[in-house]
């Protein structure tokens, strides 16, 4: 009986011995895949934070893009509120003029009534009587009336003096007023310039080192985009109702069909990621995938605004049309037109090259309704511009 029972018992523990490792295998692999959950839940959380440095930078190209039009409208308010400065100069100068001589017209028919007063009524009996013969009575009659169509002149031309002062006092005070409503917006878009400047540097202080680096890139590229809006501005002052010629309602194609890559469409308008450090995700134009010295041809009938270079833009050209209709070709290898110049549609204006900040040679070409920076249009999407069918890569 007692070794029946010591069986029964070693049996048992036998069993208990034989399943040990497998619950104590179970529990490693237990902990093996927590550990993997949690490393998976890393990744993730790597990645939520990859993805949203990246909304951060695109944020960051958004604050700007709103920093340079609060800049550029506050630029074109200061020159409203200059011209509008000098043009109240300019009336309040009129007017004076005007107010002198209506006092000087005045004081003339007043001493010319003083004397007829002081003289009294001539009648018809008192010339005739006073008068040697008929041909001085009708001389004398003459004189009377070109006196009185004088004096009647003199009260008219009183009457058109007072209407030009009240009408060039109503515009001073219209210039005034538009002055001031003038300068309280160039105070809203300065309030609103300030937030997004510091709303920027929040943003780009969170980003990490390499990021602050292409962002540091893409400062410097914009940067250069301002330099070169300054003096686009003041070569279009200069430039100002030179020219008004036609584009013969369409745009044509900046490239030949015989062009290896005419019709291929590498980045196009809008958002995208940014090919190399520096240049913009937020892309103004579209790129064309042609090889360096492909020859590239004014769109319309046209003058050119600018014929240069920069670091960020690399050779580019600006054309005015027609119709406050610009275009830009820029990365070029070179071009062979020069500021002032003026091009015929389909006219070689320079050759695609790999200039500028890019990630390979091509073309890029932006249409605009100004020729500042942020009023470009989608060229794909313009119905003025004749396109070939477009491959894109």
């Amino acid at each position: 009986m007692k070794r029946k029972i010591i069986s029964t018992l070693l049996a048992m523990f036998l069993i208990i011995l034989s399943f040990t490792p497998v619950i104590g295998a179970t529990s490693y692999q237990d902990q093996k895949d927590n550990a993997q959950d949690k490393l998976d839940e890393a990744e993730d959380e790597k990645d939520k934070v990859t993805a949203q440095k990246k909304d951060t930078l695109a944020e960051i190209e958004d604050l700007d893009d709103s920093i340079m039009q609060y800049q550029n409208e506050i630029s074109d308010l200061e020159n409203e509120i200059t011209k509008t400065e000098n043009n109240i100069k300019t009336k309040t100068k009129e007017i004076e003029e005007l107010q002198q001589e209506l006092e000087e017209k005045q004081e003339l028919l007043k001493n010319r009534l003083v004397a007829i007063y002081e003289e009294g009524q001539i009648t018809f009996l008192d010339v005739l009587l006073s008068s040697d013969s008929i041909w001085d009575y009708f001389s004398m009659e003459v004189r009377m009336q070109e006196m009185a169509e004088a004096d009647n002149k003199q009260m008219d031309e009183i009457e058109d003096q007072s209407k030009k002062l009240e009408k060039a006092k109503s515009e001073l005070e219209q210039s005034k007023t538009n002055l001031n409503a003038t300068k309280k917006e160039v105070e809203s878009k300065q309030g609103s310039l300030k937030i997004a400047k510091v709303s920027k540097q929040a943003k780009v202080d969170s980003l990490s080192e390499e990021e602050k680096k292409i962002q540091k890139e893409m400062d410097e590229y914009k940067a250069e985009i301002q330099r070169l809006e300054k003096l686009i501005k003041e070569q279009a002052q200069k430039a100002s109702g030179v020219y008004s010629g036609s584009f013969a309602g369409t745009l044509g194609w900046p490239l030949s069909s015989n062009s290896s890559g005419y019709n291929v469409i590498t980045s196009g308008f809008g958002s995208r990621s940014a090919p190399v450090a520096g240049a913009s995700s937020n892309h103004r134009g579209i790129d064309i995938g042609v090889g360096i010295g492909t020859p590239v041809y004014a769109s319309a009938d046209g003058y050119v605004l600018q014929a240069t270079s920069s670091s960020a833009r690399g050779n580019f050209i600006l054309l005015k049309h027609a119709s406050d209709l610009y275009t830009r070709y820029q990365h070029l290898d070179r071009y062979i037109v020069s500021t002032g110049q003026y091009v015929k549609r389909g006219t070689i204006i320079g050759y695609s090259g790999n200039t500028g900040v890019g990630s390979g040679a091509h073309l890029h070409f932006e249409i605009l309704t100004t020729p500042y920076y942020m009023t470009e249009i989608n060229p794909l999407t313009c119905s003025l511009l004749s396109k070939p069918s477009l491959i894109y890569r």
